[in-house]
């Protein structure tokens, strides 16, 4: 019984490990998310300049109205592509705050501090801490990963 209990908490570290792993390579998300917001501020302010210089010029241009609108068109194009990956950041970030959030918690009821003695944390105990699919698609891999070695 006691080797059993050891393997598990074994194959929870391993786990936890995989998880902080995963974590760790998600943390370069918060500057690109903040380049986002930035990029998509300037195309919002070129494309006001845009309008405005259209409306205080003295004299109608084909070809500068053309292109006006053809710049606008792209701007608002970046503009949308940006929105979607904000929201594709947005919610790596999110998925990185849950990791933390597990293994926080996990490690906290590990410790001897929220454990009686001889109290094992399995696996099953780690899964059930998760809130997302993610999470558990990524709890499955470990456990065949370590299964098949």
């Amino acid at each position: 019984m006691r080797e059993s209990g050891e393997s598990n908490e074994r194959l929870v570290c391993a786990i936890l490990a995989e998880q902080v792993s995963n974590l760790r390579d998600k943390m370069d998300a918060s500057e690109a998310f903040d380049l986002l917001w930035q990029t998509s501020a300037l195309l919002s302010w070129l494309s006001g300049l845009l309008t405005d210089m259209d409306r205080d010029a003295s004299q109608a241009s084909m070809l500068r109205d053309r292109e006006r609108s053809e710049a606008i068109a792209k701007i608002n194009t970046i503009r949308h592509q940006l929105d979607n990956l904000a929201f594709f950041q947005a919610q790596r970030q999110d998925f990185a705050r849950q990791i933390a959030d597990c293994v926080i918690t996990a490690l906290e009821r590990m410790s001897s501090a929220r454990m009686p003695e001889g109290t094992r944390f399995a696996s099953a105990d780690l899964a059930a801490l998760y809130v997302s699919e993610d999470q558990r698609r990524l709890h499955e891999d470990v456990l065949t990963r370590l299964q098949a070695d």
